[in-house]
């Protein structure tokens, strides 16, 4: 009896791990109504979401507003670029069914979308990087478009999960609506879970390169 209710039993640690996940993502959500903010938002929520991953200390507030005022400067620039990107993409995708049809229509639509999935597989690797390593906006920017081609099929993964609400509200749109207060709840903090998991290996195998060749330099050195 006494087990069951030990904060050690693995019940309570899924409990805690899902109330925390539920938190961020509502904090998440409160703090990308400004929009220009929308970046730094999804930033903090990786960083705190990945640290709990790691079972890092700290609590989850106080990470995710630590992590939201260490990177403003560059995940708003970052996100401001990103959100002018997708308008002008928007903006042709419109023009397109306007002015354009048949072969020549079908082409440039899958240019355009082909081009709107480049910049959003971006993001998904620009965001944790500005959340895990200190670099100026330009270098993330290179590091993460190497990344999101080096390691496709994860780049692809992340992509459906965060177009999953795009792709019911254009598919099942009843059922989405159905849905909505789950998705409210559930969706930022679980996607965000999902991809610190992903990327977890990735950013692994990028401090181990590090570590192996100052490993290397130290047995020559002292051969």
């Amino acid at each position: 009896m006494r087990k069951l209710f030990d904060l050690d039993n693995p019940v309570f640690q899924v409990i805690s791990r899902l109330t925390d996940l539920t938190i961020l993502g509502l904090l998440c959500l409160v703090c990308c109504v400004p929009v220009f903010t929308v970046g730094t938002a999804v930033t903090a929520l990786f960083k705190a979401v990945y640290d709990l991953t790691i079972d890092r200390g700290g609590g989850i507030m106080k990470l995710y507003f630590r992590s939201f005022r260490d990177n403003f400067r560059q995940t708003v620039a970052a996100w401001l670029l990103a959100l002018l990107g997708f308008a002008a993409l928007l903006c042709d995708w419109l023009l397109l069914r306007l002015y354009f049809e048949g072969t020549a229509y079908t082409v440039l639509a899958c240019a355009v979308i082909g081009l709107a999935l480049s910049l959003e597989g971006l993001l998904c690797y620009l965001f944790p990087l500005i959340a895990r390593y200190n670099n100026t906006l330009l270098h993330h920017v290179h590091n993460a478009g190497i990344l999101m081609i080096r390691y496709l099929p994860r780049t692809l993964l992340m992509i459906l999960i965060q177009m999953l609400p795009l792709l019911m509200a254009s598919y099942m749109p009843y059922v989405l609506i159905q849905t909505l207060l789950l998705w409210i709840l559930f969706a930022p903090g679980f996607s965000a879970q999902i991809n610190a998991f992903l990327i977890r290996p990735v950013f692994d195998r990028l401090e181990e390169a590090p570590a192996a060749g100052e490993a290397g330099a130290a047995e020559e050195t002292e051969e």
